[in-house]
């Protein structure tokens, strides 16, 4: 039967405006699943506008929740505050989008990726309800599966002139050992263990989710595609960031912010599963390659227990992610190697 897709998206616009007035989250993140699976994008850009905006903003001071601050079953938005009082580029928090849903044992992590569009957006424009800070996966979360979500939103995108922070923060603050202590803080009030989370990232986003996943006290599971796996030599972004444009006196005083090789080599207290997805055609592959390499002879000795794959494919030159359907299935392949679990059970 063909779907009057004008009349239907009347009927949910309709709905929402009520669940809205009446802060019903859960059956609006249940609208947003039903309409992406039935409605064409252009209807559901109508219908629902800036997805993140619709939902709970819950304000975090040192990163500290409290129970009363995780909902089970409802998108919410998590407004994070840097520690002490600091500020990164200017911005004294970053946002996290969280939807954890009834009765799920299963969690992606995405780490927002560089994108060249990002370079015109102003500091100013960080703020909820601008609507353009973008969360990677945030559309995921309202697939009709029971796998919950986490997305982190960079604020490196704003600094201006660059395309991203990369994840690396600066001489006063870690942005990724943050990160790892917001996540760990949420999925543990959630009673959520780490081992059943899938980290994804890309690119950028790759370099976040590597160094992150190395601070957490709970082993869990990296996807990594493209990585940017050092950075000492970005003459620009090394000068913006830290102020020196030096490799060895860089690596010598960040190294654990600047290159997942020199983080690796030093000692982790929870070393994680990793696979890398790596593009044959980039320049980054030999990269990707070295750190599997050093991956694979530190931590994968007998008895350590550690799973770790090296993929690759074939994509276009530069940073190109393989094709979005098959991006899925790397998704899904990546968390049963990973954790040695069916996808569909």
């Amino acid at each position: 039967m063909k779907i009057d897709a004008i009349a239907l998206a009347q009927k949910l616009q309709l709905e929402l405006r009520e669940h809205l007035r009446n802060g019903r989250y859960s059956q609006v993140a249940e609208l947003i699943t039903c309409a992406l699976q039935i409605l064409p994008s252009q209807y559901n850009r109508q219908i629902f506008g800036y997805i993140p905006s619709l939902f709970r903003q819950v304000e975090l001071h040192n990163g500290q929740l409290q129970s009363k601050d995780i909902y089970i079953g409802e998108p919410v938005v998590y407004r994070v505050f840097y520690p002490q009082g600091r500020s990164l580029y200017g911005m004294s928090y970053f946002y996290v989008f969280c939807y954890f849903k009834q009765n799920s044992s299963r969690l992606n992590v995405y780490f927002q990726s560089a994108y060249p569009g990002f370079k015109q957006l102003t500091q100013s424009e960080y703020r909820l309800e601008r609507g353009k800070v973008n969360f990677e996966g945030c559309i995921s979360a309202f697939n009709p599966d029971n796998i919950s979500v986490i997305s982190i939103s960079d604020p490196g995108h704003f600094v201006p002139g660059l395309t991203s922070s990369y994840y690396l923060g600066s001489p006063e603050l870690n942005f990724n050992r943050v990160i790892a202590e917001v996540l760990e803080n949420i999925c543990n009030l959630a009673n959520f263990s780490l081992s059943n989370a899938l980290l994804f990232g890309s690119s950028a986003g790759t370099f976040g989710a590597l160094l992150t996943s190395t601070y957490l006290q709970q082993k869990t599971n990296v996807l990594a595609v493209n990585s940017q796996v050092f950075l000492q030599y970005r003459g620009q972004l090394m000068e913006t960031c830290f102020g020196l444009n030096a490799p060895k006196q860089l690596l010598a005083e960040y190294g654990d912010r600047i290159s997942c090789i020199r983080r690796f080599q030093q000692a982790i207290e929870s070393v994680p599963n990793l696979y890398i997805l790596a593009n044959i055609n980039d320049r980054l592959y030999q990269r990707n390659f070295d750190l599997y390499q050093l991956y694979v002879k530190k931590y994968t000795k007998k008895g350590i227990n550690n799973q770790s794959v090296f993929d690759s494919y074939y994509g276009i030159e530069g940073h190109g992610r393989p094709e979005p359907n098959s991006l899925k299935d790397k998704i899904k392949i990546a968390r049963k190697v990973l954790t040695m679990k069916s996808t569909f059970e």
